[in-house]
């Protein structure tokens, strides 16, 4: 992890803003197009209703998370649209580096806090199984020209309500870092509740800080970090701030028995999802995965690299004359 930077507003406004799209997020409106599978948190994107707005309210609402620590909801999750990574504050996950993230549809996963910043009161989050990308992209508008919306904890779960700001704060991080550039709000959004403008995009987040009454003492105020110093906080994430790998368990190459092509089953690692699927060397021929034909082990080492850990890989494999279907459950890369 990167040694913790301290950000001034002067600091802030010197260095060149990044996009959500450059860490491989898409656009709001389009769904994920890689076409990979979403087992294990289905996708809850579709929707019956013929409203767009209604549709587009839906949506915002599948990309929120609780963040649950000890059990208890602590905060609210963002996810990153066409990622699968979740910011939030890090006041919600507080000194832990796990918490359980609970999805929109009810689905609860573990996750890591990959990236903390103390000073902007910032946490990434990474999911440690699943593959869910449903999730919201930053704002251009300025907050104090449009309607905002803001998310809070009703009942342990997100909701939406109108939102108004007060106006810029004078406030500071705990050791004392100017944070000149936050917003305060009239009502206090949650913790990691996102501000978002009329087109359901991210305006900021909302963190914690220390407003100045007196130099003695720190009194806590919600404030909405800019979508500028979010920006900023994801250009620092750690290059090993990633999902888990997913793993199959085997070693092959590349075989043709009367005429089928595949990737024989060499080796099975002991424990592995492979061994628990049933998968057996030297007569093994994995000829098809995901409806997929496999010519050689890197094509199958491909398609398992779409998935996430905790998600079902169907395979057809032929063995003494006869094809058997087989569903693996894939793990994380030891």
């Amino acid at each position: 992890m990167k040694p913790t930077r301290r950000v001034g507003a002067k600091g802030l406004l010197a260095l060149v803003a990044l996009t959500l799209a450059a860490i491989g997020v898409t656009s709001f409106d389009s769904p994920d197009a890689s076409g990979d599978n979403l087992q294990t948190l289905p996708n809850p994107s579709a929707s019956t209703t013929s409203s767009s707005s209604a549709l587009a309210l839906d949506r915002i609402r599948q990309a929120l998370a609780s963040v649950e620590v000890a059990g208890r909801a602590t905060g609210i999750a963002t996810v990153l649209d066409g990622d699968g990574r979740l910011i939030t504050s890090l006041t919600a996950v507080g000194p832990n580096d796990l918490a359980d993230v609970r999805y929109a549809d009810g689905h609860v996963v573990h996750a890591r806090a990959a990236y903390k910043e103390p000073v902007l009161d910032l946490a990434l989050l990474v999911p440690l199984s699943g593959r869910y990308t449903t999730g919201l992209l930053a704002s251009d508008k300025d907050p104090m020209t449009v309607e905002l919306r803001a998310a809070s904890l009703a009942a342990g779960r997100p909701a939406l309500g109108p939102s108004k700001l007060k106006g810029r704060i004078d406030a500071h991080a705990r050791d004392g870092t100017s944070l000149s550039g936050a917003w305060e709000l009239e009502h206090a959004p949650s913790s990691g509740g996102p501000l978002l403008d009329p087109n359901g995009r991210v305006l900021g987040i909302a963190g914690h800080a220390c407003k100045n009454v007196d130099a003695s003492a720190c009194v806590d105020v919600t404030v909405v970090i800019p979508i500028l110093s979010i920006r900023i906080f994801l250009s620092h994430t750690p290059a090993n701030a990633l999902p888990p790998s997913p793993w199959l368990g085997i070693n092959g190459t590349p075989d043709t028995v009367n005429g089928i092509r595949g990737v024989r089953v060499q080796a099975v690692a002991p424990h592995s999802p492979a061994e628990r699927g049933g998968l057996h060397t030297t007569t093994d021929l994995i000829v098809v995965a995901d409806g997929q034909p496999l010519d050689t082990p890197e094509r199958l080492a491909e398609i398992v690299s779409k998935h996430a850990v905790g998600d079902t890989l169907k395979l057809s494999v032929f063995a003494a004359g006869h094809y058997r279907e087989v569903a693996v459950t894939l793990q994380a890369s030891p």
